[in-house]
């Protein structure tokens, strides 16, 4: 049964072998052929747009314009997002300079707000018939502190506890407020111009101090919060002691370089010999002689008196300190019949209705502030 094949089958089978080798080889090619077709109709799709945009150049100018201002929005888009991101690092570094500025002022204020601090009394001016300036000490290791504060302010004082401490007719502590005539910045150390009243309850003892003793003190006392060059130019009228917080409100302006708010002093006592800081006052006229006056009135003038005399009115006023367009301010501080006849009396601690001479000449409210 291991004969040879017939001439027949062998043929046949000779002929069926490359129909399976074509059958095999020719699958891989149906895929290939197709990547230059896709060649080809890309770079006719090319040419055809170049062709058209050649043809019609306004489509390509339009195309042009868009792009421009897709990419200019896409600027002023990263402008904008880089500048929001600018302004609020720009406010977060603020805020971290004000706290940072509050708590330094914390720090260096030898004064507590809510606490008795004593300081000792280091030394005694004699200023006139009636006023002393008391100058006390931080004391020890508060060498590099100030009383801190926003200008203008005050504080308060009364005395140690213990024997001789001043009280009133109810037993209670005499408290007394008072304006330091010495720089907020000052080191170490404040000064106090106090008068005495021989009827008064916590002059007398003050007077009697000597070099060594304490007193105690609490605050600042903030006031009226002021600005540079919230106002064009400010008045003030004061009577007697009530010059401090004037004083320290002038000094104030007048230090800050930026500051071009002008000033006018009208400044009343009974003689000329009651002026108090009238050399300071000169001082600074004559410093700053486009930002700064100075009219001292007296009751009872010398004779060859060449300022205003009597009480300060209404037509005194308008004579000095003429009222025009300009933000203006006028502050008073002096004692309370005068205030009242000016400005009306305070509320306790609060203003009160405005009345007096700035009302009869149509100052408003808010600008007039008692001290």
């Amino acid at each position: 049964m291991l004969s040879r094949a017939s001439p027949l089958a062998r043929s046949a089978f000779r002929s069926a072998q490359p129909v399976a080798r074509r059958a095999y080889a020719g699958a891989p090619n149906a895929a290939a052929s197709n990547t230059p077709l896709f060649l080809g109709l890309a770079g006719l799709a090319g040419l055809g747009g170049y062709v058209y945009l050649q043809r019609n150049p306004s489509i390509g100018a339009k195309a042009k314009s868009e792009m421009h201002d897709a990419k200019d929005q896409a600027k002023s888009k990263f402008e904008d997002v880089k500048g929001d991101a600018k302004s609020k690092l720009d406010q977060v570094k603020g805020e971290a300079k004000a706290a940072t500025a509050t708590a330094s002022t914390a720090a260096a204020g030898a004064l507590v707000k809510d606490a008795w601090v004593p300081f000792k009394l280091e030394s005694v001016e004699n200023y006139n018939h009636n006023t002393k300036i008391y100058h006390f000490t931080f004391g020890e290791g508060n060498e590099d502190k100030s009383r801190g504060g926003e200008i203008p302010n005050a504080l308060l004082v009364r005395s140690p506890e213990g024997d001789g401490e001043v009280k009133d007719a109810k037993g209670k502590p005499v408290i007394r407020p008072y304006t330091p005539i010495s720089g907020n910045d000052q080191k170490g150390g404040l000064s106090l111009m106090i008068k005495e009243y021989k009827d008064g309850l916590l002059t007398p003892y003050i007077s009697a101090m000597k070099p060594g003793s304490e007193l105690l003190f609490k605050g600042p006392i903030p006031k009226f919060k002021y600005e540079p060059n919230q106002i064009d130019r400010g008045l003030c009228v004061s009577g007697g002691s009530g010059v401090t917080p004037m004083y320290q409100l002038i000094t104030h302006s007048l230090s800050l370089p930026e500051d071009k708010t002008k000033w006018t002093l009208v400044f009343s006592n009974v003689t000329e010999a009651d002026i108090l800081l009238r050399k300071e006052f000169d001082a600074l006229a004559k410093k700053n002689p486009d930002r700064f006056e100075v009219k001292y009135v007296l009751d009872k003038p010398p004779k060859g008196w060449k300022g205003e005399t009597g009480f300060v009115t209404p037509e005194m006023i308008s004579k000095v300190f003429p009222k025009g367009d300009d933000r203006v301010k006028a502050f008073v501080c002096g004692p309370p019949p005068q205030v009242k006849s000016l400005a009306g009396p305070k509320d306790g601690p609060r203003q009160g209705e405005l009345l007096g001479a700035f009302k009869d000449l149509g100052y408003m409210a808010d600008e007039v502030f008692k001290f």
